[in-house]
């Protein structure tokens, strides 16, 4: 698959500059990225920059880096995280199937959080829904998620798309903020 965006220098620089992140051009885009891109600008004419995750950053972390970029936001730049709300591959049904109970609980709890702003929720997912873990076994797929989160305002509007499970424990769920 190639997806040949062009990237930003300038924007790198800029979200540098805000988070303290290190520009490089030492690889390309991840596939969480691509994946997602190529249906929303399927002309790969949108110029792109990516934030790669520091792993020895908890989630509160994320989140307090993520409320760096409200600026960039608030210029008509589209800040997106992707991932999957539920990303639990080990249990995965490779024949498609109902969504687990457990599934789909963390997910609609993931949406009544962001309804009602509740981002302290979302930064303390463990405790979201009774099998938070089961859900999120490793939380590289969620973390994206914390990203959109800092980006809403109090009483800021969020709605959901593509909203499913996919072989039982991925969700394909999307927020748009605003």
């Amino acid at each position: 698959m190639q997806y040949p965006a062009p990237g930003s220098p300038s924007l790198a620089a800029r979200v540098a500059a805000l988070t303290g992140a290190q520009p490089t051009t030492q690889w390309g885009l991840d596939h969480g990225t691509w994946s997602v891109l190529a249906h929303v600008w399927p002309e790969a004419d949108v110029p792109i920059v990516q934030l790669s995750l520091d792993r020895t950053m908890d989630a509160r972390a994320h989140y307090e880096l993520a409320k760096k970029l409200k600026p960039l936001r608030d210029e008509g730049i589209v800040i997106a995280g992707s991932g999957d709300f539920v990303h639990n591959l080990r249990t995965w049904k490779r024949d498609g199937g109902a969504p687990y109970d457990w599934a789909i609980d963390f997910n609609e709890a993931v949406k009544r959080a962001f309804v009602n702003g509740d981002h302290e929720a979302l930064i303390d997912w463990v405790n979201l829904a009774e099998q938070a873990q089961l859900s999120v076994p490793t939380d590289e797929h969620y973390l994206p998620l914390l990203y959109v989160a800092a980006q809403q305002a109090p009483g800021e509007a969020v709605s959901f798309f593509t909203d499913a499970i996919e072989g039982g424990s991925i969700s394909m769920t999307g927020a748009r903020i605003g």
